[in-house]
């Protein structure tokens, strides 16, 4: 018989991409308006895959939005989704400066606004918190809506209407610690590891800076007092490692130098900025040659280092599978989204697929990330060639199997644009022959999160182990627990151990032995049987 010991995993090594390329919920975004999507068709062919989504209201400062209105507002996200790309939505009742609406109306608006923001969150990125003020921005209201009272009464209104697991950019951090009563002292009142992404009013509100690098206050951004630009850098950078940060910038400056953009985005984490606004500083990035490392790194990019994973695996095995990821990017994902393994056999094309418990949003830029997990292989799995791959689909069932809403890493000849799988080995073999215990591990090929929970197949008795008590259990529910085949699995079994720190195995049992216990076997079950004895069918081999 052979042993039953684990096969080893082989390490394979990735090689970093210079390319540029498009992934999700990241990176430059073009200005358009939302009620009239006339560009987004091109968007994609342009090297963006995000769209600031300006509704300008101004015809309904004084009364709710009219079903035409609404109706072209569901049109753009319409629009969004069939040529794959995002929305960055923002209301505002201007374009000037100019007036904006009293808050009755605004509330009204967002009430109508609620459904919308429901059917089509699969393609809101972020939202601007907008409304009030010139352009939205919370300032200068002409309806003396830019104090905190008001402030906090529109965004909780605004929050409540999003779907939960949306979230806001807020103009400027000082907005935000009026409304949450914060300080750089209390943890509690800002966003941590510990809080991020519980769906609270705190953890949703991330940060909107339209004048990014633009003085050294960034023009009114940074103006609480006591508080210096690194104290806010240090504040908003803390945060926005689990919620939106971005903008545009306003201005040509003394800070608005490409090396300073940098090191200022790898500081607040930059997911997205507005690459119309300003032309200026954008063209500054060009000639100093910082726009290409900029263009790359806002948001996450993830670079495959190393993987793990066996050549082979039986059916009703352990596939385990380990990678290293380094998020090489400014920031990270804030939106939900899975992890999956894929295994795609190679001989029928048919893929399937196997969502981890991890959660990538915690893969912060500038950090290594170390995944490892076991999976289990369905009895009937079809023995033969397969390809190993990493898949982060859209988290909404309307884009999940839309390829161009999948991430792809940052890595050379890892990619498949045909399924939206990051490949990792094209060879591992599933097959009957390979080494390692048969486990009882139901139907699906998924995640196993405890290993030493599984019940070894010929494990009869569920102590752990298979040995020869399990053959006492196995004749004892003959015909009503158990079939006659399931003798099999004990026989190939026989000295397995599931341990605590995930599966081991013990020397395999020589001829002598099981033959040993086959005898005590008989002698154990006789007194118990009526008419002739039938043994059992046991193959020994030294």
């Amino acid at each position: 018989m052979k042993g039953a010991e684990e096969p080893s995993l082989q390490t394979i090594t990735f090689q970093p991409s210079s390319a540029d390329f498009l992934n999700p919920e990241r990176g430059f975004l073009r200005f358009t308006d939302l009620t009239n999507p006339w560009s987004y068709g091109n968007i994609r062919s342009q090297g963006q895959s995000l769209v600031y989504g300006r509704i300008l209201a101004n015809n309904f400062r004084n009364g709710p939005f009219s079903q035409s209105f609404l109706n072209s507002i569901q049109a753009g996200f319409d629009a969004a989704r069939a040529n794959g790309i995002k929305v960055k939505p923002r209301v505002q009742y201007n374009d000037d400066g100019g007036a904006d609406a009293p808050k009755s109306v605004i509330l009204g608006h967002i009430q109508q606004l609620k459904p919308l923001w429901e059917a089509n969150k699969d393609v809101i990125f972020t939202m601007d918190a907008g409304f009030i003020g010139g352009w939205g921005e919370w300032h200068s209201s002409t309806n003396g809506l830019d104090n905190n009272a008001d402030r906090t009464e529109i965004l909780t209104a605004i929050l409540d209407a999003l779907p939960s697991d949306r979230m806001v950019g807020i103009r400027t951090p000082h907005f935000k610690r009026e409304i949450f009563n914060g300080s750089r002292f209390s943890d509690a009142l800002k966003i941590t590891a510990a809080n991020a992404f519980d769906e609270s009013n705190l953890t949703r509100v991330g940060h909107l800076n339209d004048c990014f690098l633009a003085s050294a206050s960034d023009f009114g951004t940074y103006v609480t007092p006591g508080w210096s630009r690194q104290d806010e850098l240090d504040y908003i950078g803390g945060e926005s490692r689990f919620a939106p940060q971005g903008g545009e910038t306003c201005a040509q400056s003394s800070f608005s130098n490409g090396p300073n953009a940098i090191s200022e985005m790898e500081q607040l984490h930059t997911d997205y900025m507005n690459l119309d606004y300003h032309p200026d500083v954008i063209q500054g990035w060009v000639n100093d040659g910082s726009f290409d490392e900029i263009s790359k790194r806002l948001g996450y990019r993830y670079e495959l280092q190393t993987a793990g994973l066996p050549d082979e695996v039986k059916p009703s095995g352990l596939l385990e599978v380990e990678f290293t990821i380094d998020n090489v990017g400014f920031g990270e994902l804030f939106n939900p989204r899975d992890v999956e393994i894929t295994l795609k056999n190679n001989d029928t094309g048919e893929i399937t697929t196997a969502p981890l418990q991890i959660d990538p949003r915690f893969w912060s830029g500038g950090t290594s990330n170390n995944v490892q997990a076991v999976l289990s292989i369905p009895k009937d799995q079809a023995e033969g060639n397969y390809t190993v791959g990493i898949k982060m689909p859209d988290k909404d069932d309307s884009l999940s199997d839309d390829v161009r809403y999948a991430v792809r890493f940052a890595n050379n000849g890892v990619w498949d644009a045909s399924t939206g799988i990051n490949v990792l080995k094209t060879d591992l073999q599933i097959t009957q022959s390979a080494t390692g215990a048969s486990y009882q591990v139901g139907e699906g090929f998924e995640e196993v999160l405890v290993p030493s929970t599984l019940l070894l197949s010929g494990d009869f008795d569920a102590d752990g182990d298979v040995d020869g008590a399990d053959f006492f259990e196995w004749q004892r529910g003959l015909g009503t627990l158990f079939q006659a085949s399931d003798l099999a699995d004990w026989k190939a079994n026989f000295g397995a151990v599931s341990g605590s720190a995930g599966v081991e195995t013990v020397p395999e049992p020589s001829s002598s032995v099981l033959v040993s216990l086959f005898v005590l076997v008989l002698r154990h079950v006789r007194p118990f049987m009526r008419g002739p004895l039938r043994s059992p069918s046991v193959k020994c081999e030294s």
